[in-house]
């Protein structure tokens, strides 16, 4: 089974707002979990209106490269 991230889920995790969604990561294997491109783009957005939008992107990057990245297409 596959886990496809959504931007909250990805926003609570970085910034450590909820247990259970570290823990759900902690035990989910990461090749079951994929990122979608529009996800990575609405990271980015919040990221460059961030306080510190480069500490912020460098954290999302180590973050979002250890997963599968799907494109938006139209299927």
């Amino acid at each position: 089974m596959q886990y496809l991230l959504d931007t909250n889920v990805c926003i609570d995790y970085l910034n450590g707002n909820s247990r259970i969604v570290r823990d759900r990561f902690m035990a989910t294997p990461i090749e079951e979990t994929v990122v979608c491109s529009i996800v990575k783009a609405e990271l980015f957005y919040g990221a460059m209106r961030s306080q510190n939008p480069t500490q912020t992107l460098r954290r999302q990057q180590a973050f979002l490269e250890q997963f599968i990245s799907l494109p938006f297409d139209t299927i």
